[in-house]
Formats: structure tokens, C-alpha cells, sequence
């Protein structure tokens, strides 16, 4: 029986992973209390994003593979800016990363690289349409602005 894979499940976890470290860069949490946390939540969404960037390059016949390199795009670019924020003197978590901060600018400059990579990818696919950023036809915005 052939594995099934629900991509669009996978891409709401990670995402939900980073969006833990964009919040945790954005904010000034007590490195006390969620300090820990933020470092796991960082290292479970950088295996997790390279395996799933991983699983997308290679499945060519994807049926949404344009869509999902650009969501997988974003996020990516999103995680390696809110780990730069974290290592950066001054951050809140300052401390809590001191030990870390080579080790997550590696991290940061490896998921900058993948997400142009992405993008490349996405470019040579989709014929030159690789914006990042989400996509809403001109149908899907009548239906939302529909009173």
C-alpha cells in the first residue's frame, strides 16, 4: 500500500514551528522561562524544513509543487531572519543563545541558501511567476468580498 503524504498538514506544523521562533525574535520572552523552548522549537523546525524541502525537490509530479515551493520559500526566509534576530546582541533570548549563536547564524545562512534555492527552483517551474508571496485569483477575491 503506497505512503501518503498530506503536504498541506506538513506545511501547518512547520509553519507553526517557525511562527514560535518569529514570535520569540519579535518579543522579549524571559529567556528563564521559554528560553529552552525557543532553541527546541528552532532545532525541531530546521530538521523538520530541510526534510520537507527535501521531499518537494524531489517529487517533481507534485500536483501543487509551484505553490508549495513558494510557501516552503517564505517560510524558510522567514525562519533564517528570525534566527538572526535571535543571535543578534541585545535580543532578549541573548543569553539563552550565547552558546548557540555560531551554531544559529550556520543554521540561518543554510536556510537563506535553500529558500533562494527554492526560489530558483520555483522560477525555472513556474516560467518566471516566483513570487513569494501568496497568490488570491480574481475569482477567490470576488468570492471573499462577497457580502
Amino acid at each position: 500500500m503506497p505512503h501518503v503524504i498530506h503536504y498541506e498538514d506538513d506545511f501547518f506544523i512547520v509553519d507553526g514551528l517557525v511562527r514560535v521562533v518569529c514570535d520569540a525574535a519579535r518579543l522579549e520572552p524571559d529567556a528563564d522561562i521559554i528560553g529552552d523552548a525557543v532553541i527546541s522549537a528552532a532545532r525541531l523546525a530546521d530538521a523538520t524544513l530541510r526534510r520537507v524541502k527535501d521531499v518537494i525537490l524531489q517529487n517533481e509530479h507534485l500536483v501543487d509543487r509551484a505553490e508549495c515551493l513558494r510557501l516552503l520559500a517564505r517560510t524558510t526566509r522567514a525562519f533564517a531572519d528570525a534566527l538572526s534576530d535571535l543571535a543578534r546582541p541585545g535580543s532578549p533570548l541573548e543569553q539563552t543563545f550565547a552558546s548557540s549563536s555560531d551554531e544559529l547564524e550556520r543554521v540561518a545562512a543554510a536556510h537563506r541558501a535553500a529558500a533562494a534555492e527554492l526560489r530558483d527552483v520555483l522560477h525555472a517551474t513556474s516560467g518566471g511567476d516566483d513570487s513569494p508571496e501568496d497568490h488570491v485569483s480574481g475569482d477567490e477575491l470576488s468570492e471573499l468580498l462577497r457580502a
